[in-house]
């Protein structure tokens, strides 16, 4: 939630250290990518923490919402052309 996921990580990276997991859903799209979850992300990374995103369609953007990069921006400007085009 907007107003509360600076406490909200906090307490969910300490209950991660212990061994409980957490998994973040979102009726949205990815979680990470341009909402708070962003920023749970880089709690986990800053605590040692393992994140392990779930592909969807685009793996580049798993891979960017489990590194913690999208909350100031991502744009995905397409694949490289295939070889010998």
């Amino acid at each position: 939630h907007e107003h509360n996921w600076r406490a909200a990580s906090v307490q969910l990276v300490k209950r991660m250290q212990t061994g409980e997991s957490v998994a973040v859903v979102s009726d949205a799209g990815t979680p990470g990518i341009a909402d708070p979850g962003t920023e749970l992300v880089r709690a986990c990374v800053a605590g040692g923490v393992r994140v392990e995103p779930v592909p969807g369609a685009c793996a580049a953007v798993a891979a960017v919402s489990a590194a913690g990069l999208a909350g100031d921006g991502f744009a995905f400007r397409g694949f490289l052309p295939p070889k010998g085009a």
